[in-house]
């Protein structure tokens, strides 16, 4: 009967038995990661549009409620063209740094 086990080591940078060790780069991780916030604020620009179009709609020519809805479409439009530039502006950095971050 043994009471002690042999115990082997594990090798941590095997993408299979730790899955942060697919990341090998800085890059590698922007690559994943920003896609899918774009994409995520894309969806949620889209949500606003269409909440503020709604609301434009269902206003009966309230001018309360029609300069809310028209402040919910700008915040939209606002943030769609935030996203535009962050997405240029990384793409300049990555250009700067030689680093391809987000191929397209």
């Amino acid at each position: 009967m043994h009471i002690i086990k042999a115990v082997y080591a594990l090798d941590f940078s095997d993408a299979t038995t730790n899955p942060v060790a697919k990341f090998s780069s800085i890059s590698s991780f922007t690559n994943i990661v920003i896609p899918l916030m774009m994409l995520a604020g894309g969806f949620a620009s889209l949500a606003m549009l269409l909440l503020g179009a709604f609301r434009y709609i269902t206003s009966s020519g309230n001018p309360e409620k029609l300069a809310k809805a028209q402040s919910v479409m700008l915040y939209a439009v606002m943030g769609i063209f935030l996203m535009v530039i962050s997405f240029v502006l990384i793409k300049i950095i990555g250009f700067i740094l030689n680093v391809d971050i987000m191929p397209l």
